[in-house]
């Protein structure tokens, strides 16, 4: 049947709301005037030295081990575990120099952070230390908006063939003047590569969620499995060896190794039940840490964060490992691949403005969590056995801290630098963007 005139389905070509970037051209992102250098986005609230604080709260991790005399085939319940309260110093610099991506049709410019970090433990041991950089890639959204605060400047740029570049390029006669391709949606805003010395490289990828305003951000559930220390595969299961809705320890991590589960059935019962084998994680009391944040290490988060008002906050989440599409990894040296291989790595970042009057009024705080799973020995299903080490502490800007409150800075044991006495000064140099 004819439809009327105005009515229904318009025979008029619409109009598509995938709308090209906007068009490079030679000076971008240079142009002062107009884009400012690099885009930093979010990473932009980074830059400094983050630290702990005198009677703040501690970092805090759990670290699960191959024990002396264990291979693969052992089985899952001979491990060392290890906790302990830590300081750190974690220091951000941002590189004012966009880093240009040729993709042909498209040009992305990346703003980089370069990050350290040192951490100790009670005694004023080193206990970590690793770098690396974190990259903001802006654009994620198609249609882009210029009012987004995450894609306004640009960072993604259309790049059609012109004259120039098709003799420039031998482009004839694949390719003419005026042409261009399909045009490429970042899936993630946000990318981190570290080095750890242990032997893993990381790369993790992800994104920044909108500002929430006036209430602190929901770190986790009590018991929540997917932030707890404990895995399915080392036979611990919260739901019938916790305490639903109470940080109380539960009754069975007080008997002894052959009491455990008796009634449980083979497999699960003495010294052969997952109770037995890890109840030394429940009743572990070490370094500063102990139950309950050997078995979920974010309610030192929460805790941190009790009391604390809230002006607004912004999460990062990053991970190696994503349902669909592109992925990011670990790349191990040969023993740690063999003996602890690392798997994962989940990593959540809060950025947040609190209220402190004894700081003297609204001050920057850095919340993380960092859940790396290690897979290693014989698992309680047939399978490998995962072992989650997390590591969370609560930071705030060295700045901000009052001078009664600050801690001695963290120093690596490195060799002196050997420097030119002297000589002319320093070069600043920016990126070159030529075609």
């Amino acid at each position: 049947m004819k439809k009327e005139k105005g009515k229904g389905m318009s025979s008029e070509p619409q109009k598509s709301s995938v709308r090209p970037y906007k068009e490079w051209r030679k000076g971008l992102p240079d142009d002062k005037e107009k884009f400012h250098g690099a885009q930093f986005g979010v990473l932009s609230k980074l830059h400094g030295t983050w630290v702990n604080w005198k009677d703040g709260p501690t970092g805090l991790h759990t670290t699960p081990m191959p024990s002396p005399g264990t291979s693969s085939e052992t089985i899952f319940g001979v491990f060392h575990f290890k906790s302990q309260e830590y300081r750190e110093e974690l220091k951000f610099t941002q590189v004012n120099a966009p880093v240009r991506n040729r993709a042909g049709s498209n040009e992305q410019f990346n703003a980089a952070v370069k990050y350290e970090t040192a951490i100790i433990d009670n005694e004023g041991l080193l206990q970590h230390f690793e770098d690396g950089m974190y990259l903001w890639l802006g654009d994620n959204r198609m249609p882009w908006r210029d009012d987004s605060p995450y894609q306004n400047p640009p960072t993604m740029y259309k790049h059609a063939s012109d004259e120039e570049s098709v003799k420039e390029d031998g482009g004839e006669p694949v390719i003419g003047p005026g042409e261009l391709g399909p045009q490429f949606v970042p899936p993630y805003q946000i990318s981190r590569a570290g080095v750890i010395p242990h032997g893993t490289t990381i790369h993790i990828t992800g994104n920044v969620s909108s500002a929430v305003e006036g209430k602190a951000p929901h770190i986790a559930d009590l018991w929540e499995q997917q932030y707890l220390a404990v895995s399915p595969t080392m036979g611990i299961n919260p739901a019938t060896d916790l305490i639903a809705g109470s940080r109380e320890k539960p009754d069975w991590t007080k008997l002894p190794r052959e009491d455990q589960n008796p009634d449980g059935g083979i497999g699960n019962t003495g010294v052969n039940s997952g109770r037995a084998y890890f109840e030394k994680i429940f009743n572990y009391d070490q370094f500063g840490a102990k139950f309950p944040y050997t078995v979920q290490p974010n309610l030192k988060l929460i805790d941190a964060n009790e009391g604390v008002q809230f002006k607004k906050y912004e999460l990062i989440t990053l991970d190696s490992f994503h349902d669909t599409g592109h992925q990011g990894g670990a790349i191990n040296n040969v023993m740690i691949d063999r003996y602890c291989k690392v798997t994962r790595v989940r990593f959540r970042m809060w950025l947040e403005e609190v209220y402190d009057e004894e700081f003297g009024g609204v001050v920057e705080q850095l919340q993380y969590e960092q859940i790396v799973d290690f897979e290693f020995m014989f698992g309680s299903d047939g399978g490998t056995t995962k072992w989650p080490h997390i590591q969370v502490n609560t930071l705030r800007r060295a700045k901000d801290i009052p001078e009664s409150k600050r801690l001695k800075s963290i120093a690596l044991p490195t060799e002196q630098e050997e420097e030119i006495s002297e000589g002319p000064g320093k070069l600043v140099c920016p990126m070159g963007h030529s075609r």
